[in-house]
């Protein structure tokens, strides 16, 4: 849920609202004239929607879900185990 500021406090405010957004993940919309015009979010959030929207991950989703449905993948667990007993065995 973002939290609505107006430009002005916005303005004076800068320094606190992007320590919320980085250590908090604090989300603001901020208003001009009581209209949205902008938004203040982390990068990491920033660069998760932008990895959402692009169209290889998305494709590589797809692709992961058909071979999960198609009984390909394995489990976080299994994956580990396997890879513990490969530095074991190397």
């Amino acid at each position: 849920m973002a939290t609505t500021i107006p430009a002005y406090i916005a303005r004076t405010q800068l320094g606190s609202l992007l320590k919320a957004a980085a250590e908090d993940k604090a989300r603001f919309v901020i208003t001009r004239g009581g209209k949205p015009t902008a938004v203040l979010l982390s990068i990491a959030d920033f660069d998760d929607m932008l990895e959402e929207l692009d169209p290889e991950f998305q494709r590589s989703l797809k692709t992961a879900a058909k071979e999960i449905r198609a009984g390909k993948g394995i489990t976080l667990q299994q994956y580990l185990k396997e890879r513990l007993a490969k530095r074991r065995a190397g």
